[in-house]
């Protein structure tokens, strides 16, 4: 008797916004970690942790310190639209058939 072969599990393809979004969250982390290192460096991010999301006090302060510089101030909202397209292209690869 020959046994039947089970067919290979197929991989399901990533939505294109799974990817989109992940590179988006990536720039803001670039973009917030670029911005805030101009103040001491890289000392600190203890504190300049809590600006990734913009909702503590200390980023208005640390702001003020930077001054005006060839980078524009950070804004997470880069960072919440990278989370956004991610949840809908994990979704969206999920709800895929396969």
């Amino acid at each position: 008797m020959t046994a039947m072969a089970e067919p290979a599990p197929t991989a399901r393809k990533l939505h294109p916004l799974l990817p989109a979004g992940l590179a988006l969250m990536g720039c803001a982390v670039v973009w917030w970690l670029s911005y805030y290192s101009q103040w001491q460096g890289f000392a600190h991010l203890d504190v300049k942790f809590a600006c990734l999301n913009g909702e503590a006090m200390e980023c208005d302060n640390f702001q003020d310190l930077i001054g005006p510089t060839v980078l524009p101030v950070y804004s997470p909202l880069a960072l919440y639209a990278g989370i956004g397209l991610t949840l809908v292209g994990l979704y969206l690869t999920r709800r895929q058939k396969v």
